[in-house]
């Protein structure tokens, strides 16, 4: 198990999986350390110590695809990666996906942990984040 914490950075996990056909025991969290990390199905296949579920989130599509871009640019207020994510979708043929995972404030490594996807996830990559560049989408005050 790998502690993977690093300010300013991203982590995106991208699926095509229908999200509806995905045991909800997948996603249930166990906490410790005063509620503030978290475990998961999720997190233990893909060998983080850890996660802080405040620095998560997800986004995607009930039924069908979505285009990735969309899906990640929902969940993120900086546009800063959007380049490199979307160059890497390419590359792994993940630009339209069923539902994205976006962990901030992570650079995961499948280097160190060995896992570059799992049954549902495929990880595409950590990438710098700047949280002060512009925002993808309006953001509704």
């Amino acid at each position: 198990m790998h502690d993977f914490s690093k300010k300013n950075k991203v982590s995106v996990w991208a699926s095509q999986h229908p999200y509806a056909d995905i045991p909800d025991a997948y996603f249930e969290e166990t906490f410790s350390r005063n509620n503030t990390r978290a475990t998961n199905t999720w997190s233990k296949n893909f060998r983080l110590k850890y996660f802080m579920p405040e620095n998560m989130e997800t986004n995607g599509a009930m039924d069908g695809l979505i285009d990735i871009k969309q899906a990640v640019g929902e969940c993120s207020f900086s546009a800063s990666f959007m380049d490199v994510l979307m160059s890497k979708a390419r590359k792994k043929q993940l630009e339209q996906v069923t539902w994205v995972v976006v962990l901030f404030e992570y650079e995961y490594s499948v280097k160190l942990s060995a896992t570059g996807k799992d049954e549902y996830l495929t990880f595409l990559g950590a990438f710098d984040y700047d949280d002060d560049a512009d925002s993808l989408y309006e953001v509704e005050e």
